[in-house]
């Protein structure tokens, strides 16, 4: 095997080990269950909060983004806190995914509905009024999937994390591979 084409394996096992990695961290994370007090803050979820400052840092958010970060994060799959613009929200936000995701020079974006994309094992999905709160309201990791239905690790359904069986293109608007040779601020 040529020294490129090795290297390129050990890129793909390293990769494929993070997203396996990601994976396992956010079941882990989920099955706990990480709880939140009334004001969607609190000792399970300082670690996630922590990375976004705010006002007052006992009060926290909608968590489900910064529980997706997190997993990321402890994974080995560094983010900034904000990518530049044109994204307009930190991860923290779902919309702030969907965008980094569709960015030309990202392009870890499939749609859930007209493509050919199947959801594997660490790949982050977009839910659409999953929570009733209109388009791309949710998010969380795909740990795995069986026909039409996924098993994904989210966090703040009812302000805890759970492991979640979900249908594959219900209320989902897609999903988002992480690129085997992503490194944030690295040109492609």
């Amino acid at each position: 095997m040529s020294g490129g084409a090795a290297a390129d394996q050990e890129v793909r096992r390293i990769v494929q080990t993070r997203r396996s990695l990601l994976a396992r961290i956010a079941e882990e994370l989920a099955s706990r269950p990480l709880i939140g007090n009334d004001h969607k803050c609190g000792p399970d979820l300082y670690p996630l909060l922590l990375p976004f400052p705010r006002p007052d840092m006992n009060v926290g958010f909608d968590w489900c983004a910064a529980f997706v970060y997190h997993c990321c994060l402890t994974a080995g799959i560094n983010l900034p806190m904000k990518y530049p613009a044109p994204v307009q929200f930190r991860f923290a936000a779902v919309p702030a995914w969907l965008q980094w995701a569709q960015l030309p020079e990202i392009g870890f974006y499939s749609p859930a509905i007209g493509s050919a994309f199947a959801a594997k094992r660490g790949d982050i999905v977009v839910f659409d009024d999953i929570l009733g709160n209109g388009p791309h309201d949710h998010i969380g990791i795909v740990l795995r999937r069986r026909g039409d239905t996924l098993l994904t690790a989210e966090g703040n359904v009812d302000n805890r994390s759970g492991v979640f069986s979900r249908h594959r293109t219900e209320k989902v608007n897609g999903y988002i591979r992480i690129r085997d040779s992503y490194r944030f601020g690295e040109k492609p």
